[in-house]
């Protein structure tokens, strides 16, 4: 198991809260997914249907298709589902392939597009549609797997890129379209728990690893940038450099604060963001 099928699960651990509490908005999401997925609809909601609709809302048929291919099992011909495509991108003109090696072709006529698996199908597509997918283009994994997701399928560079696509789908289809404001207590934690962590995962003012697990993650991130100063201006270089002091993996923990809006960044430069989710007293 790895960060990708971990993010479904805690998905679908919130999602049940959800719907066992009532919530209207988890209960429309949950009605519609079932329904596109011709599910029968259960007399009560339990952990294993609530994986099948995480799974469901990042693209994937249900959770035994999402386990296989986030995590790197799955053939090069394999059905990827819809993963690498969405209503974000729904308007953009792309180039469809049934067979990987015309697709390839194109991508060698235009190497500064992108190679993409849909279903058992391949796109070609321009920075735009990546940029939209919530995907850094130019972010250098790319160039490590020739900006063909299908060849570079299971490598680490594609799990850093479909890691920033998981993150997009979670903005995207999770917390804005379910509830907000409980999607957000959830993911907050007691000052025990922040301390449990912390003893957890530093270990002489190092990360001894990234956690995997989200609310674990977002205790160590909301620790790393109360170290920055909040009244300045970090290069890109500056910042990696700040990280690199805590663990070897900057570019996760650079990309992890500007998706969970801990840091912001504009042009090349990076700056605390300070309005953060406080920890319960």
């Amino acid at each position: 198991m790895n960060a990708l099928t971990t993010e479904i699960k805690t998905r679908a651990r919130l999602l049940l809260k959800l719907l066992q509490s009532n919530n209207v908005a988890a209960r429309k999401r949950a009605l519609m997914l079932s329904r596109k997925q011709h599910w029968e609809l259960p007399e009560e909601w339990q952990l294993r249907h609530c994986l099948h609709l995480a799974a469901a809302d990042c693209g994937f048929q249900h959770w035994e298709q999402a386990r296989e291919i986030l995590g790197g099992e799955a053939g090069r011909d394999a059905d990827m589902g819809d993963f690498w495509h969405g209503p974000e991108v729904g308007g953009y003109t792309n180039h469809w392939f049934s067979v990987y090696a015309e697709a390839l072709v194109q991508l060698h006529a235009h190497p500064e597009d992108y190679l993409l698996p849909y279903r058992r199908q391949y796109m070609v597509v321009g920075s735009d549609y990546i940029r939209a997918l919530g995907v850094n283009p130019d972010d250098a994994f790319w160039k490590s797997i020739n900006h063909d997701v299908v060849a570079g399928y299971g490598s680490v560079s594609w799990l850093n890129l479909a890691q920033q696509r998981m993150q997009a789908t979670r903005v995207e289809r999770f917390e804005k379209v379910w509830d907000v404001q409980q999607s957000k207590l959830d993911l907050q934690s007691t000052a025990n728990e922040v301390e449990r962590v912390l003893k957890s995962f530093l270990q002489q003012g190092r990360l001894i690893k990234i956690p995997d697990q989200r609310k674990k993650r977002l205790v160590i991130l909301r620790w790393l940038v109360d170290q920055l100063d909040a009244t300045r201006r970090y290069s890109e270089g500056e910042i990696n450099s700040f990280f690199l002091g805590f663990h070897e993996d900057y570019a996760t923990l650079r990309r992890e604060m500007i998706i969970n809006g801990l840091m912001l960044r504009e042009d090349g430069v990076y700056w605390r963001q300070l309005e953060n989710i406080d920890v319960i007293p």
